[in-house]
């Protein structure tokens, strides 16, 4: 039997490089102010009350950019436009509430790195420690409040929760984590906005089980 060409390999890898890159360019118009500033000034902790500001609309880019790959993931189709400004306009509020307690926190914690290491550097690990500790809080916060209405304090005790009720998805977001930053290293720093639909993908598609298994528990309550 012949196959269909929307069935074939090649068309399905076509669609998904097109896919990522529509929904790469919408989260870089979201975060414009961000990219304007990360072009214009040095990346220090000079400039990171610039930086802290830039960022700050972030968090509904962010979750538009979870919940389309999401979507992607569940459905293997996605309307890129129409999808991620969907996704923004819902996730709007609960985005920006959690984005900008997530965002100051980790200022702060940066903060402290740079003088520590300056001043005392036996604390320098400890802020570190935490820092990650929050990054990885917030792998689990996006696809958490992009897949259940929850408020902004049972969002960071389901996250805290998960982050060891499922390890193993941990370990997956460690391994992408760790990808991203080898991305960063080698290779221009703008390039790392090209790849931000891809790594959500990744983690999103790590979060398959967990999501399944929240969405389960509350189904049960």
């Amino acid at each position: 039997m012949l196959q269909l060409a929307t069935d074939r390999p090649l068309y399905k890898g076509i669609l998904y490089i097109y896919y990522f890159m529509m929904i790469n360019l919408h989260f870089m118009i979201a975060n414009s102010l961000f990219l304007i500033v990360f072009l214009l000034f040095e990346v220090t902790v000079a400039n990171i009350l610039l930086f802290y500001i830039a960022l700050l609309p972030a968090g509904p880019a962010f979750a538009a950019l979870y919940a389309s790959m999401g979507k992607l993931i569940r459905e293997k189709d996605l309307m890129p436009t129409k999808d991620f400004w969907a996704y923004y306009k819902k996730n709007f509020k609960i985005g920006t509430k959690y984005w900008l307690v997530q965002w100051t926190v980790m200022t702060i914690l940066i903060i402290d790195i740079y003088y520590a290491n300056q001043y005392f550097a036996m604390l320098s690990p400890v802020f570190l420690i935490m820092l990650l500790f929050s990054l990885f809080i917030m792998l689990y916060a996006f696809p958490i409040l992009t897949r259940f209405e929850v408020k902004l304090k049972n969002l960071y005790l389901v996250s805290i929760y998960a982050i060891f009720r499922y390890f193993k998805t941990t370990l997956f977001h460690m391994s992408t984590l760790v990808s991203l930053v080898i991305i960063y290293y080698f290779a221009p720093g703008i390039t790392i906005w090209f790849c931000m639909s891809i790594v959500a993908y990744f983690l999103m598609f790590n979060m398959r089980k967990a999501l399944q298994l929240m969405e389960r528990d509350l189904g049960q309550k």
